[in-house]
């Protein structure tokens, strides 16, 4: 619901846009994360193929450093990977997966290392891309961008000092609303079309941009009573006057 009301405002308020979370997320072919050098993975949403875990085993068989080696202090591995970590000053020989693997970590000085098994390079993936279900109907609903991308100066509240109902008048005569409830509760909502410099007896068309639904015409407001907005949740529409072409 807030990633909704966040599009929501961004459009109607003509903001430039910076996602800063992946936008597509990438699985090999059987379903396992495709890992990075020293086992970071690539962080998102959990692909739906991956309902296994896989955990590491390791071992220290020789400590080569002064400094102490302690498990999950100065030295571990990861999980769904073949690497491992050293920090603290540790430097050892270590084996992987019960003895299967064998490495050498002895790089100095503290912080963290990250170590490989050096005779296992890594196996040649298919990365599949996929986004998830509500990123697809958020990102690519291209009614709400539209709004967005629009030549005419950013939306605003109708009212001063009410954040409830906001407008942006369009290059083609139409005008987006979006009703914005910010309480943790659900609220009844209208707009008005005085409110938005229109006739008390405008009949317009109304779009309701979520649900990519034609909800018929009203005249003087929408709706002809109130629309529950649930709560920290937006109702985005757009109107079109009856009398102009209705796109």
């Amino acid at each position: 619901t807030e990633y909704k009301t966040e599009f929501s405002m961004w459009a109607i308020s003509a903001s430039p846009l910076v996602v800063t979370t992946p936008l597509m997320n990438c699985s090999t072919s059987d379903g396992k994360p495709i890992m990075r050098n020293g086992g970071q993975g690539i962080r998102g949403l959990t692909h739906p193929a991956m309902e296994k875990k896989y955990s590491c085993k390791i071992h220290r068989v020789e400590q080569l450093s002064k400094d102490s080696c302690k498990e999950g202090k100065s030295y571990g591995c990861f999980d769904n990977n073949q690497s491992m970590w050293t920090d603290h000053g540790c430097r050892a020989y270590f084996t992987l997966d019960g003895g299967d693997r064998s490495i050498l970590c002895d790089h100095d000085g503290h912080g963290r290392h990250i170590c490989d098994p050096e005779d296992e390079p890594m196996p040649e993936v298919k990365c599949t891309a996929w986004i998830s279900d509500i990123q697809k109907e958020i990102l690519l609903n291209k009614e709400i961008i539209a709004i967005n991308q629009d030549v005419t100066p950013q939306g605003r509240p109708v009212k001063d000092g009410d954040l409830t109902v906001w407008a942006r008048h369009l290059s083609d005569g139409s005008v987006a609303v979006a009703l914005y409830n910010a309480e943790d509760k659900d609220e009844e909502m209208f707009v008005s079309f005085e409110s938005l410099g229109w006739d008390k007896t405008q009949q317009a068309a109304v779009r309701d941009l979520w649900q990519h639904k034609d909800m018929g015409v009203a005249t003087g407001r929408y709706p002809e009573k109130t629309v529950t907005v649930e709560a920290h949740g937006t109702v985005m529409l757009r109107l079109t006057k009856q009398t102009e072409v209705v796109v």
